[in-house]
């Protein structure tokens, strides 16, 4: 019987991004093995569909502690030049609304 090859696990990963002119921020969800499968992803949906999208956070699902955890999209830009995306400052991005600390 043949061995199996090794499959890295697939994990989530969320884009939390602006599209164009638009206001109100949106989110894309992608499972991946790895962060360059979820940019490269992210990448051909926005060419594929012509948007010129601003992304303000990249985050991936840690199953273990059941929460986002989130990339730091300087270092993310410095180490890829050649991102297709545009990425947002954190003080531009800041107008997200927490719900659970409305409370």
């Amino acid at each position: 019987m043949p061995k199996k090859e090794f499959q890295p696990p697939l994990n989530e990963y969320k884009f939390h991004y602006r599209d164009g002119d638009s206001v109100n921020l949106s989110d894309k969800y992608f499972m991946a093995h790895d962060l360059d499968e979820a940019v490269n992803m992210f990448e051909y949906v926005c060419h594929k569909r012509k948007l010129e999208t601003e992304v303000a956070e990249i985050m991936r699902w840690n199953k273990w502690s059941s929460k986002w955890e989130s990339y730091d999209l300087v270092e993310l830009g410095n180490d890829r030049p050649e991102l297709k995306f545009k990425l947002l400052d954190s003080e531009t991005s800041s107008n997200r609304i927490d719900f659970n600390q409305l409370n």
